[in-house]
């Protein structure tokens, strides 16, 4: 729903990002993407889809992403967005690594045991990001 330029609300759909946002919450939304930090919580679009997702920014343009033994290393060392995940990060291999180009982003669900992100589809463009949430209204 578009208020007014600059900004949207969307309404969560799944339980991706419990505990934090649950199905059915209202986002109001900034289409000010400018200086995206690791924790924002994003809207966007997979190109190979026409669904919007709303995921965490963990890994930033010219990072490197890992996953060993279930924590998550930015540049081969402990993050504190390690806060924001309870158990350890599952992944299909023990091993994972992505290095992100100068317009991509590597985001994960809060409630990672149950979500889909890049550790799935891979690496999130900027182009597909549409906004990032400001506010959880309810």
């Amino acid at each position: 729903m578009r208020l007014f330029n600059g900004f949207d609300f969307y309404k969560v759909v799944g339980n991706s990002m419990n505990p934090f946002l649950k199905e059915g919450n209202v986002l109001f939304c900034s289409k000010n993407i400018d200086n995206l930090k690791r924790g924002n919580v994003v809207v966007f679009r997979m190109e190979s889809s026409n669904k919007y997702y709303v995921k965490r920014i963990v890994g930033l343009p010219g990072e490197t992403v890992e996953i060993v033994d279930g924590t998550l290393l930015i540049n081969n060392r402990l993050d504190e967005i390690n806060k924001f995940f309870k158990f350890p990060l599952k992944t299909k291999n023990e091993l994972e690594n992505w290095v992100l180009g100068s317009d991509q982003y590597f985001v994960i669900g809060d409630n990672f045991l149950n979500s889909t992100d890049s550790r799935n589809y891979g690496l999130v463009n900027e182009l597909d990001i549409t906004c990032k949430m400001i506010l959880k209204i309810c």
